[in-house]
């Protein structure tokens, strides 16, 4: 085999690994993303009453009122935490941070009331 040739399976080879790489990062993104919203599934009564709905858009879970965006979640495999991007704060930070799935829908519920209108 000559060196362009080695050269190439290299290249190949690394490339493979980083797309499996990718695609297991994704597969925990979205493990975690699919627990959160088995867990909000439980709520899902109070959810109505208020009349929000939980959406997956662009890898993230988002919270909704009516159509109007409150909040998104991500979840990041690499600090193994939930991050929650606030939508509608007018006092203090839009970031949140949860370490689990139970802290996470807890935070959400809170966040949730305070912007009640």
């Amino acid at each position: 085999m000559g060196k362009f040739q080695e050269g190439w399976n290299e290249a190949r080879a690394a490339a493979e690994a980083a797309e499996a790489e990718k695609q297991r990062r994704l597969e925990r993104i979205a493990t975690a993303l699919n627990a959160l919203s088995d867990t909000l599934s439980a709520d899902s009564t109070a959810l109505t009453e208020q009349q929000l709905t939980l959406k997956m858009e662009h890898g993230s879970l988002v919270l909704k009122r009516l159509m109007e965006p409150l909040a998104g979640v991500t979840f990041d495999p690499d600090a193994r935490a939930y991050k929650i991007h606030k939508y509608a704060v007018t006092d203090g930070s839009n970031e949140d941070e949860a370490k689990d799935v139970d802290e996470c829908a807890a935070k959400l519920g809170a966040y949730a009331y305070s912007v009640k209108t």
